[in-house]
């Protein structure tokens, strides 16, 4: 049975007072009980050893709590604002997966707190710092390539190696780093022939890996994808290849957005129509440097022309 079936099940239960539960089938050494109460908000219980008793009694933020419920020596997390249900469900998922290959039950205990203090960070309102739709075009594209790296990359490379490669909104000077490579991506309506370099780092290799600049040209289509429809694509890979959410959310929080933040911005669908590769370590490539300017100029920001770029290109995708 699916979790959401499991909460709908639960959900349909009258209850006047304390809990209705259903078994949650762990795979592992600890008792795992889905919950919800008389208000129908989302719980999990965790039954620990007797031999393992945490060093707190609660630990709480604004929209998550974490109790240790002496009586019975369970743990007990619930959900406080239902708009975080579907972020629940994946912090539950996650804390499943921290204690199913663990064979001793107070080790388990013990990933499973471990695991939910990093997740407990990600329930909280974010900053409302509404994006410009130039911003959402830009983010859109680095999800869109995200998304693809992940869809091509062979079954043998870790996901969260993929994730953590996105490194654009953690302040980095290129979207992109790989051991042996950087990319920059850039992203822009089908009908522009400009895209915009927001400083004298963002093309110049300043770490010797090759560095390619990822031109992406989109239309807005009624069919097209928003960014919480790329956002779902991801994160639905990442949990289909147990990999680490939270690298996701980490790189989105950075923007002051969440899974729930996201949704302000549904009204904007893009399609992509042509990606273009170009390189940028060609020694007349037109792009200006850090390391050519003089140390009194900084922050330089500048429009290339596409259209001017094309002895630099070497690889167009149409779709």
């Amino acid at each position: 049975m699916e979790l959401s079936d499991k909460w709908k099940l639960l959900e349909s239960q009258e209850i006047d007072s304390g809990l209705s539960t259903i078994r949650f089938e762990s795979g592992g050494p600890l008792e795992v009980f889905l919950a919800v109460d008389e208000k129908s908000s989302h719980a999990i219980l965790i039954y620990l050893p007797s031999s393992f008793t945490p060093k707190f009694d609660a630990l709480n933020n604004d929209n998550l709590e974490l109790l240790f419920v002496k009586q019975g020596h369970y743990l007990q997390i619930k959900l406080l604002d239902s708009d975080f249900t579907s972020l629940f469900d994946d912090l539950i998922i996650s804390l499943i997966d921290s204690i199913k290959n663990t064979a001793n039950a107070e080790e388990a205990s013990k990933n499973f707190i471990t695991s939910y203090l990093k997740w407990s960070t990600f329930f909280t309102k974010t900053l409302d710092k509404k994006l410009s739709k130039e911003r959402v075009i830009g983010l859109w594209g680095e999800l869109s390539y995200l998304l693809k790296l992940i869809q091509v990359a062979c079954s043998s490379v870790p996901i969260d190696n993929i994730l953590k490669s996105w490194v654009g909104p953690l302040g980095a000077s290129h979207d992109f780093e790989f051991s042996s490579s950087s990319i920059e991506v850039k992203t822009k309506p089908l009908n522009s022939r400009v895209i915009k370099i927001s400083s004298e780092y963002q093309l110049e290799n300043v770490d010797e890996k090759p560095l390619n600049l990822e031109v992406i040209s989109v239309i807005e289509s009624e069919h097209g994808l928003s960014l919480k429809d790329l956002f779902l694509k991801v994160k639905e890979h990442i949990n289909k290849k147990s990999g680490d959410v939270t690298i996701l959310l980490s790189a989105l929080e950075k923007e002051n957005l969440s899974e729930e933040g996201l949704s302000k911005y549904s009204s904007f669908l893009f399609a992509r129509k042509m990606t273009e590769t170009f390189d940028c370590d060609v020694d007349y490539f037109p792009k200006i440097k850090a390391s050519g300017l003089h140390k009194a100029i900084s922050t330089v920001k500048y429009n290339l022309d596409v259209r001017e770029l094309q002895e630099f290109r070497v690889s167009q995708e149409n779709y």
